[in-house]
């Protein structure tokens, strides 16, 4: 059977994932913790941060370094330099050089959310982001996801709900950084097969000042079996003036 693909974190596409119920973050594998956050939300934004943070204005040549890495084994299983090529009138494109995936390009809105990569086209555009992003914020949309060459087993529709839950201090491989925690659930069905269903949790921690995201936890269930779990880790970045 076909493997579902999904709408990944703003700047990030990947299409090894078969759904996609967020945990709280991990705490590193194999003994060595790779990200670390502080116990517990803020319930207001900390001392020079807004209240409510508008979309990024992001430029052509804005560049960032992340790792995939699964949560069970520990193992990092990719790594890819995400790249701003072109800011447009609605949105921007974007340049993506996996290690085993090789180059991908993607379009997104001006509110980060994604529009379609080579593979897959989003009507409308997966809603990650509302801005501006303020604590307690919520948000929900249904979005139907197709392959670009339409095939069984390709279409889905997903039914999105998100919330801001607070600010969180992270330390990544990129440094320590105060953000905005997102939660997002997803129920998904593929449109062709009534019996493949599943839910979807992701959670993502904002950094306004790298206009990405600094760390991003998924887990994915088909049924009720668990059939991924895997993080995304900002390892460096590079931003133009």
């Amino acid at each position: 059977m076909r493997r579902h693909e999904f709408a990944t974190p703003p700047l990030v596409t990947r299409r090894a994932f078969l759904g996609l119920l967020a945990t709280a973050p991990l705490l590193g594998s194999c003994g060595t913790p790779s990200v670390l956050r502080e116990a517990g939300l803020k319930p207001v934004p900390p001392d020079g941060l807004p209240s409510a943070v508008p979309a990024p204005a992001l430029q052509a040549g804005d560049q960032w370094q992340i790792r995939l890495r699964e949560v069970l084994t520990g193992l990092t299983t990719d790594r890819a330099t995400i790249r701003i090529a072109a800011v447009l009138p609605d949105g921007y494109a974007v340049a993506e050089e996996w290690q085993t995936r090789g180059r991908v390009e993607a379009r997104y809105d001006r509110n980060l959310n994604l529009l379609r990569t080579q593979s897959l086209t989003f009507d409308p555009p997966f809603p990650r982001y509302s801005f501006p992003l303020a604590i307690g914020k919520t948000w929900s949309g249904e979005v139907l996801k197709r392959d670009v060459s339409p095939q069984r087993y390709g279409n889905f529709r997903q039914r999105v709900r998100a919330s801001v839950r607070g600010w969180e201090q992270v330390i990544v491989s990129a440094g320590t950084f105060t953000a905005l925690r997102i939660d997002i659930s997803v129920n998904w069905n593929n449109i062709d097969v009534a019996e493949l269903v599943g839910t979807t949790a992701e959670t993502i921690w904002y950094v306004p000042q790298l206009r990405h995201m600094a760390f991003y936890h998924l887990v994915d269930f088909q049924g009720r079996y668990e059939v991924n779990n895997a993080v995304l880790e900002l390892e460096s970045f590079r931003l133009s003036a």
